[in-house]
């Protein structure tokens, strides 16, 4: 009976990640929806939030223990009134990278994908493999900006 109460405990505390996952897919390391950026300032893994508010449409990660990462995303844009005529759209924002962050949000990017082309409608579909350490506990995903030629702050997570 106690065998039962702590295995039950256990997959309570893993958390959602193991919930409806079918045989065969107990790889995963992560698989979550992506929330936006609202501009408040939340450093993770060491990079910066977003200078301005932004918005999803909708967006999932999926991370496997194997490096394998997909990204499905629709709708990342602005929702800031202050960018004025650049509101609904992604601005300067021509591609973006996704960063694997171990630890929780207090620990370091740990592996980061090229950078890929986001729509004018904030879409984009990444399908690659990173190199994620063998121990990377409380895995975050930040979707990062290319802005200007240069990755830097983080628009959405998995996470925050």
């Amino acid at each position: 009976m106690n065998h039962f109460k702590a295995v039950g405990c256990a997959a309570l505390v893993s958390g959602f990640t193991l919930i409806g996952q079918p045989a065969g897919a107990d790889d995963a390391l992560l698989k979550a929806p992506l929330v936006a950026c609202a501009s408040d300032k939340t450093v993770i893994g060491g990079v910066n939030a977003c200078g301005k508010i932004w918005k999803i449409g909708s967006g999932e990660v999926t991370l496997n223990a194997d490096g394998k990462l997909t990204a499905n995303i629709r709708g990342l844009v602005l929702n800031d009134p202050s960018v004025g005529k650049y509101d609904g759209s992604p601005d300067g924002v021509d591609m973006v990278a996704v960063a694997v962050v171990c630890r929780g949000k207090r620990g370091p990017v740990a592996a980061q994908t090229k950078p890929v082309a986001l729509s004018q409608n904030g879409d984009v579909r990444i399908s690659t493999t990173v190199s994620v350490p063998e121990a990377c506990a409380e895995p975050i995903v930040l979707i990062r900006e290319r802005y200007e030629g240069k990755i830097g702050s983080w628009l959405a997570a998995t996470s925050k």
